[in-house]
């Protein structure tokens, strides 16, 4: 099956429209962004899509290379915007911006929760809102009935938006997790990928998951987000082969839009249940990012 994520989250944003259609004032959204601006330029807009239909106010903010020195005092100035209710970095941030500027986004402010303090309220139980991109897996596995008890779950990745998050939550829930990171050899990628029922990946390399990686009826949450070039993405994807030893397809499924970490032609004739990239794990992302939002709006001004 593939899972229709943009269905869940249009369920998700129904309800946020509902509560909020009724309050005198509402929700300011501002997104910063740094560096090339066509990398996260779908996610945007579709942050930019949903603050319309949920009737929030929304600022973008972009700033090139030349501007990365300043990104402390620019993104300094931004939180500080009373009007402003939430402020979101675009993620990944490039190698020229520090990643101590996002401390910058009061805990109030962080629908992300991206500062050290929003993550460490977070971890000890104070936070007031749940990382938006986990949420947004757990919420898919329970709407699909998946369960995860004794379950063995592999995550690709551990990244300050997932992996960090995710791996205590699915042991909460019992799972057997294992991660994988760089620097493993393929032999130890392939025995554990083989094994696993549940695979969620949140790498950002395109056809990083194969079907020869995987096992028959496994469940496959694929929460990476590339946007390649095609010669780009044919030399990445050539190597990436070397894990699996296959030979690379003509096109290796890779034109220069969207993908995500996982193969998804081939693969999705092994798995039980399945997220499309476009439209799985991002879209309801989106939307628990937007809960968050009215959640930490709700904390300040009722």
């Amino acid at each position: 099956m593939v899972f229709d994520g943009k269905k869940l989250a249009q369920k998700i944003l129904e309800g946020l429209k509902k509560e909020t259609s009724v309050w005198p004032k509402k929700p300011s959204v501002a997104v910063i962004s740094f560096g090339d601006k066509t990398a996260n330029s779908s996610y945007i807009a579709q942050k930019r899509k949903t603050a319309g239909f949920l009737n929030f106010a929304f600022n973008h903010y972009h700033y090139s290379e030349s501007d990365f020195p300043k990104a402390r005092d620019y993104l300094n100035k931004i939180a500080r915007f009373e009007k402003h209710t939430a402020v979101v970095v675009q993620m990944p941030l490039p190698p020229g911006v520090n990643p101590a500027v996002l401390n910058i986004v009061p805990i109030e402010k962080d629908p992300d929760l991206l500062s050290d303090r929003a993550v460490g309220m977070f971890f000890n139980g104070r936070s007031l809102v749940n990382p938006p991109t986990p949420s947004a897996i757990l919420k898919i596995l329970k709407e699909s009935g998946v369960n995860l008890s004794h379950k063995k779950i592999v995550i690709f990745g551990y990244g300050r938006l997932v992996g960090r998050f995710l791996v205590p939550a699915l042991v909460k829930e019992d799972g057997v997790v294992t991660v994988i990171e760089k620097g493993l050899s393929a032999p130890e990628v392939l025995s554990v990928s083989r094994e696993a029922d549940i695979i969620i990946s949140a790498v950002g390399q395109p056809n990083l998951i194969k079907a020869d990686m995987v096992k028959d009826g496994l469940v496959v949450i694929d929460a990476g987000f590339s946007l390649v070039d095609p010669v780009r993405g044919r030399e990445l994807s050539d190597a990436l082969n070397s894990i699996t030893k296959q030979r690379p397809s003509a096109s290796n499924g890779i034109d220069g839009k969207i993908t995500g970490d996982v193969e998804f032609d081939s693969v999705s004739k092994k798995a039980s249940l399945i997220t499309p990239v476009p439209g799985g794990v991002g879209p309801v992302s989106v939307a628990e990012l937007f809960s968050n939002v009215v959640q930490l709006f709700k904390a300040a001004n009722f």
